[in-house]
């Protein structure tokens, strides 16, 4: 392989250097090279704000002027949480329905919200935007199927007085699905057919007691063919009722989606910051000012070579 000879450091005589010796030294000659580069822009880049600070400053007090007046001009908005509990149904459910929701929403079909949330127009165009998450997703594994599970609604109004009449507007949208509605009345049935059977038999049995505890005629104490037992049938009565009384709350929690924690009242709006409005003007401002201010000057020394 051919050597190139180059001057030893220590001694000044020749020595053979490899290829790849030489390779290394011109990579690590461009690396410096672009670092003196970047430097060099840097510095220009600093030279050039120097000198043109005035009209730099001109441009950033412009920007934050136009921030400035975007800030009063943009409708300030609150925004509040409401955590909802599912019944035993497939969380993926209630995100198709908000999604939709959501969909409605961010298009501004306000007649469409009002519809569905059973709201007026007005109220309905008071909503900014809503999102939702499931509490749990991350608790699942990917392949298992999230069910049951609370999930949080957020929503930015406009008008911070609706958040009260939102809460169960929301919750009505979600529970009257068709779906959930018709599964509701076959459970709703059922257990009012189980609560009517069970009043009977209890009246049935009171009525037993009754006969034996003031007998009317003679009584021979048999019933069916079997002995009666006073005891039995109290503790039958009890058993019975504690059902009812088990079947009776469950129609009471019934609905497929119940509230935990509703939105909170705001005072204060959420939005829009002032801060960032003057930031962002402010910046963008000063990028365009350094572009005329890099313009200005590359043409004044094009003008003086």
């Amino acid at each position: 392989m051919y050597k190139e000879r180059i001057p030893d450091s220590e001694t000044g005589r020749p020595r053979p250097v490899s290829n790849d010796e030489i390779d290394l030294n011109a990579i690590f000659g461009g690396i410096r090279s672009g670092f003196r580069s970047i430097g060099g822009g840097i510095a220009y880049l600093f030279g050039v704000m120097r000198r043109r600070l005035g009209l730099l400053l001109a441009f950033v007090a412009v920007g934050v002027g136009i921030g400035f007046g975007l800030y009063y001009l943009t409708k300030p908005y609150y925004t509040s949480s409401m955590t909802l509990m599912l019944a035993n149904i497939r969380n993926e459910f209630i995100e198709d329905q908000l999604n939709k929701l959501t969909v409605m929403i961010s298009e501004k079909n306000f007649e469409a919200v009002a519809d569905r949330l059973d709201i007026s127009p007005t109220a309905a165009a008071g909503i900014k935007e809503m999102h939702f998450s499931n509490l749990d997703q991350d608790k699942v594994e990917e392949d298992s199927i999230l069910t049951g599970s609370p999930f949080r609604i957020e929503l930015s109004l406009y008008d911070r007085t609706l958040f009260e009449s939102m809460e169960p507007a929301l919750t009505s949208y979600l529970e009257n699905n068709r779906y959930f509605a018709k599964q509701k009345r076959i459970k709703q049935r059922q257990v009012e057919s189980m609560v009517s059977k069970l009043r009977g038999e209890i009246s049935s049995i009171d009525s037993m007691k009754t006969s034996i505890s003031e007998p009317q005629g003679p009584v021979n104490g048999f019933i069916y063919g079997q002995p009666i037992d006073p005891t039995n049938l109290y503790r039958e009565s009890i058993t019975m009722y504690k059902e009812q009384v088990k079947l009776e709350a469950d129609l009471e929690k019934l609905d497929n989606v119940e509230i935990v924690t509703g939105f909170v009242p705001k005072l204060r709006p959420t939005g829009p910051s002032l801060l960032k409005y003057l930031a962002i003007s402010g910046a963008l401002a000063f990028l365009v000012g350094m572009a005329v201010a890099l313009n200005a000057d590359s043409r004044k020394q094009t003008a003086t070579v």
